[in-house]
């Protein structure tokens, strides 16, 4: 596994964990992220994941209550 593609899995795993445990449908947390569902759907695919900016991973913890940095640990 390639480090961009660990860095995807990191990321999708993280953001789909937090969501979940927030009892949030994809659509509440993209609703409050400010993204779109198609967006966030894509993030929570390893295989389609898009490396966030900066930016819109503060948006999405922000959505999900947490740090940024928990998205990227």
């Amino acid at each position: 596994m390639t480090v961009t593609m660990k860095i995807k899995s990191t990321i999708a795993t993280n953001i789909r964990k937090y969501r979940k445990k927030r009892h949030m449908t994809q659509e509440q947390a993209s609703e409050r992220a400010e993204i779109t569902t198609a967006y966030w759907q894509r993030l929570e695919l390893v295989s389609q994941t898009d490396l966030p900016s900066v930016p819109t991973i503060c948006k999405i913890a922000k959505a999900l209550n947490i740090h940024p940095y928990q998205i990227l640990k």
